[in-house]
């Protein structure tokens, strides 16, 4: 189960190929590359697992809360089914609300979608999937 990415905006990229080159715009608008990850394949699912901090008891209580209260919380499995899919999933750390746009701007130019950002207090969407969704149970659909 990935661990809440606090601070972080995830969003798919259709074509993996693509996906450096949105890497490497995020590093020249001054997102450090520590601060963005690309995500595919078997090595980017098991990645996706370790976005959030290291796992404590504490923090898998939390994560038990927060799958049963916050509505977006389902949308990891979106993600994880994004790279089984053979898509890319890009992670940018931000450290404020005004990184936060400056990402979202980069990834939609490059045609990022499911974009969310995960902040410490509340989770925002920012793009909505596009496209043949991937195959998921109906109740962890929005």
């Amino acid at each position: 189960m990935i661990t809440y990415p606090t601070g972080q905006v995830l969003g798919v990229v259709d074509d993996p190929a693509r996906a450096a080159g949105v890497a490497t715009e995020l590093a020249s608008a001054g997102f450090a590359p520590p601060a963005v990850r690309v995500l595919a394949g078997p090595v980017g699912r098991d990645e996706l697992g370790r976005l959030g901090a290291r796992p404590t008891a504490f923090s898998r209580a939390v994560r038990v809360f927060q799958f049963m209260l916050m509505d977006q919380t389902p949308d990891f499995l979106v993600y994880e089914r994004a790279i089984e899919d053979g898509r890319a999933v890009i992670a940018v750390r931000v450290a404020n609300r005004d990184g936060m746009e400056a990402a979202r701007g980069i990834l939609e130019r490059h045609g990022a979608h499911f974009l969310n950002y995960y902040g410490r207090l509340s989770t925002e969407e920012l793009a909505m999937w596009r496209g043949p969704e991937p195959d998921l149970p109906d109740v962890l659909r929005r």
